[in-house]
C-alpha cells in the first residue's frame, strides 16, 4: 500500500524541481570537484561557454530527466514506509525526533542503491569525458552503451560505498531537521519552503567532503585510487583540506533550491490528490483530514465513536 500510495505523489512532485538552471549549477559543481586546480564557478562557466558554447552547460542534464522521478519516488516512499515501521502500537514515533533522521538513513540508502550511484556516475563520467581533451561519448546512449560494453552494469556502479553514505546523511539530515522545525512555521508553502530549503542547505555544508570523494570515484580517473578512504587522503594531501569543499557554492544554491521545491509540491500535490484518489482504501474522501505529520502531510482517518464496553462486575 505504501508503494501505491506515494510514489505517484512523489513522482509527479519531483517533475518540477529539476530545472535547468539545476543542470548549469550540477555541471559547475561537478567540473570543480574533479579539477586539481581550483577554478571559480564563473571560471568553468565562462570557460565552458567560449570552448563549447552554451549547451555544454547542459552535460549531464539526461541522467537528471531520466532519474528524477524514480529517485524522489523511491525516496518519499521509502521514508513513508520506515515512518510507519518505526511507530508502536499507538501511533508515535519509537524515538521521537530521531525517527525522522532514522527514516531518513532507510530512505536515503535504498535511493543511493536503487537509483543514485547508476545515475550519478553516468553523470560524472558524461561531465568529466566532455571536458577531456578527446571526448569519447557523442551523447547520453552512445556513453552508457560504451560504459556497459567495457566495464558491464558493474561500471554504472562505480562508488557505491560513498554514494550510499552520502546520500544517506544527507536524507537523514534533510528529513530529520525539517521535522524538527515546529509545525507552526511548515503550515503555509512559504514556511515549508524555507524549512526545506535550510534542512538542505545544513545537509551540504555538513557532508559537502563525502559528495566531492564520491565525484572522484565515479570519475574516467578513478582506477588511480585504491578505495575511497585513498581517494580521501590523497585529495587532503595533494590539494589541503578546502579541497573537500570544491563546488559547495553551486551545490548549495541547487540543493536549498530542490528541497524546498520539492517538499512543498510534494505537500501540494497529496493535498490535490487526496480529493479525487481514496489512497486510505474504503473511506471516502470528504471523510478524511490531511494533517502535517511524519514526512510532509499524513493522511488519518477521522475518528469514530466506538459503543460503550461493559465493564465486568
Amino acid at each position: 500500500m505504501w508503494l501505491h500510495t506515494h510514489v505517484p505523489q512523489s513522482a509527479v512532485a519531483v517533475l518540477a524541481s529539476h530545472i535547468l538552471p539545476a543542470s548549469v549549477l550540477q555541471f559547475t559543481k561537478t567540473v570543480q570537484q574533479l579539477s586539481p586546480q581550483k577554478p571559480s564557478a564563473f571560471e568553468v562557466v565562462s570557460s565552458t561557454v567560449r570552448q563549447r558554447g552554451l549547451l555544454g552547460l547542459y552535460k549531464g542534464l539526461d541522467t537528471m530527466v531520466y532519474f528524477a522521478t524514480p529517485k524522489a519516488a523511491i525516496r518519499f516512499s521509502a521514508f513513508e514506509f520506515a515512518s510507519g515501521k518505526l511507530r508502536n502500537e499507538e501511533g508515535k514515533p519509537m524515538f521521537g525526533k530521531m525517527t525522522s533522521f532514522l527514516a531518513g538513513v532507510c530512505a536515503g540508502t535504498m535511493e543511493a542503491i536503487c537509483v543514485t550511484t547508476p545515475q550519478e556516475t553516468l553523470k560524472v563520467k558524461l561531465i568529466h569525458d566532455a571536458n577531456s581533451e578527446k571526448p569519447r561519448f557523442r551523447g547520453f546512449f552512445h556513453g552508457v552503451r560504451t560504459i556497459v560494453s567495457e566495464s558491464g552494469l558493474r561500471g554504472c556502479y562505480c562508488g557505491l560505498p560513498p554514494t550510499v553514505l552520502k546520500t544517506a546523511t544527507a536524507q537523514a539530515t534533510r528529513f530529520g531537521i525539517f521535522n524538527v522545525i515546529p509545525a507552526e512555521y511548515r503550515k503555509s508553502r512559504a514556511g515549508t519552503a524555507a524549512s526545506g530549503a535550510f534542512a538542505g542547505g545544513v545537509s551540504v555544508l555538513a557532508f559537502q567532503g563525502i559528495d566531492v570523494v564520491k565525484s572522484r570515484m565515479q570519475s574516467l580517473d578513478a582506477a588511480k585510487y585504491n578505495s575511497s578512504l585513498h581517494c580521501l587522503s590523497e585529495t587532503v594531501r595533494n590539494e589541503g583540506i578546502m579541497a573537500l569543499y570544491k563546488g559547495v557554492g553551486p551545490r548549495l544554491s541547487r540543493v536549498c533550491c530542490e528541497v524546498a521545491i520539492t517538499m512543498t509540491l510534494y505537500g501540494e500535490v497529496v493535498k490535490v490528490l487526496n480529493k479525487f484518489w481514496n489512497t486510505e482504501g474504503g473511506l471516502p474522501a470528504p471523510s478524511r483530514n490531511i494533517l502535517r505529520s511524519s514526512s510532509v502531510l499524513t493522511l488519518v482517518r477521522e475518528p469514530t465513536e466506538l459503543p460503550a464496553t461493559p465493564v465486568s462486575k
